[in-house]
């Protein structure tokens, strides 16, 4: 049971970060402004709107760009992936990554790595070809990984959570 409650913000996350994507925001007010920054945005497609933000590693959501520093060196990162970001949560810390490889392919070697670090598998596997979760356990330290295939990015989304 617990280690499923270490799964629940690797959801969340994953939900955001496949639900980010090309989407109309509705605006009240001035429209003006948001139709030159839409406009702005449209003639420099590569460009982003300026970070508001105190710390221009961290997005709205509180996101951190990149892997974290205090990753394990017990727990492998995802093969043939790049890191879109990290976040410290009350359950741990929750890493994405994306992947071109399908998430079978992703999580084979990240779970022979954790297991080779003496981490035991938890009960609970849920795994197809279009993605799942697993977790493991090893002392009081939890791991788990979370898996979605994207048929129209062709990409694989992976949340790995680690306290």
């Amino acid at each position: 049971m617990k280690s499923k409650l270490i799964l629940i913000p690797g959801f969340l996350i994953m939900f955001i970060i496949v639900s980010c994507g090309k989407q109309e925001q509705q605006t009240t007010g001035d429209n003006k402004t948001n139709t030159q920054n839409t406009e702005q945005q449209q003639q420099n497609p590569g460009s982003n709107p300026p970070n508001t933000s105190t710390d221009p590693k961290t997005n709205e959501l509180g996101i951190k760009e990149g892997m974290p520093a205090d990753y394990p060196a017990d727990v492998p990162q995802p093969v043939n992936s790049k890191t879109l970001g990290s976040l410290n949560t009350s359950e741990g810390t929750v890493v994405t990554f994306e992947s071109t490889d399908k998430p079978k392919d992703v999580l084979q070697p990240v779970a022979e790595g954790v297991e080779k670090a003496g981490f035991k598998k938890s009960e609970g596997d849920m795994m197809s070809d279009d993605g799942g979760m697993t977790a493991w356990t090893k002392e009081k330290r939890e791991v788990s990984i979370m898996l979605a295939w994207d048929k129209d990015k062709k990409v694989s989304s992976v949340v790995v959570t680690y306290r």
